[in-house]
């Protein structure tokens, strides 16, 4: 398989996630929920926190966008808190929805903005962050020694 670039990997997240949202709302009983809401929470912070370390601050410094990095940054921090409330009641269904709705939003802000700004940006190694991102990544999901 061809490496991806840094925006192609980061979308692949956003895929991924948007289809564990749809599992979680076809699911039928609380404990998948309660798995699902789990993995989708892990996902979403372990997301935000590879763009905010890697992504954003190479975009900042590539485009001089900072209001768009500032504007991300808050949106990530609204779904901090909706998963903060999500962890705490994973199987509520309308909490989910609206974490659901915000991390939508988000996801198409940095597809119809920062995305395409990234690829057209002199000085955006997106190949050299893809692979920045994906090892900072498989650093946060590997399992905590207990």
């Amino acid at each position: 398989m061809a490496q991806q670039d840094a925006t192609a990997l980061l979308d692949d997240d956003h895929n991924k996630v948007a289809g564990l949202f749809q599992q979680y709302k076809s699911a039928h009983d609380d404990n998948r929920r309660r798995l699902l809401a789990q993995q989708i929470c892990q996902e979403l912070t372990v997301h935000a926190q590879i763009e905010e370390e890697i992504f954003y601050p190479a975009f900042g410094r590539a485009t001089g966008d900072q209001q768009l990095v500032e504007h991300s940054r808050e949106e990530h921090q609204q779904a901090r808190e909706l998963i903060a409330q999500v962890e705490n009641a994973p199987t509520d269904a309308r909490l989910m929805l609206e974490l659901e709705d915000s991390v939508l939003h988000h996801v198409n802000d940095e597809r119809e903005k920062m995305f395409p700004q990234a690829r057209k940006a002199q000085g955006m190694d997106l190949m050299r962050l893809a692979q920045q991102l994906q090892e900072r990544k498989m650093e946060l999901m590997a399992p905590h020694p207990a």
